[in-house]
């Protein structure tokens, strides 16, 4: 599975001091010993992410060990700006992801962001790229089931 994790959940999913990291075990425990991975890509995920210091060594040891894929950058740059000039809303501040999810046609989205989420809703978005929306992963109780290998897609070697 790709699995997109919003740079708002990356501390709570990979940090296991963080105080909401017990809602994003199942996440964690399923890129680092089961089939899932972590993708992402573009200028703007990337410059995200690294303001979370705390978990990029272990983000890039997943990495190394094929349990993190990396789209290309401008591919999810393009894509992002089409997304933003199709939707063309002042709240939209996640197109990133928006093309992430497109890019790697993955299934599920890992975010508790309230502003994000009626974005990726958005069935008919996804449609126009022949695709279902994605499921989002919010916290283990309800959602423990989206790290499953039912989600398990088939990706192309990106790098």
């Amino acid at each position: 599975m790709c699995l997109v994790i919003d740079a708002c959940c990356l501390a709570k999913v990979f940090d296991p001091t963080n105080r909401q990291h017990g809602e994003f075990v199942p996440v964690w425990e399923w890129i680092s010993q089961g089939r899932g991975r972590m993708i992402y890509g573009g200028t703007k995920y990337v410059k995200e992410m690294n303001e979370v210091t705390k978990v990029l060594r272990l983000i890039t040891e997943l990495e190394r060990r094929g349990r993190v894929w990396i789209l290309p950058q401008k591919c999810v740059d393009i894509l992002a700006n089409e997304i933003r000039h199709k939707i063309n809303d002042n709240r939209l501040n996640d197109e990133h992801l928006i093309a992430i999810v497109i890019e790697s046609r993955c299934h599920v989205v890992c975010t508790d962001d309230r502003e994000a989420m009626p974005f990726l809703k958005r069935t008919a978005l996804f449609a126009d790229y022949k695709m279902k929306r994605p499921r989002i992963y919010q916290r283990k109780m309800t959602h423990w089931h989206l790290c499953s290998d039912k989600y398990v897609i088939n990706v192309l070697n990106w790098k």
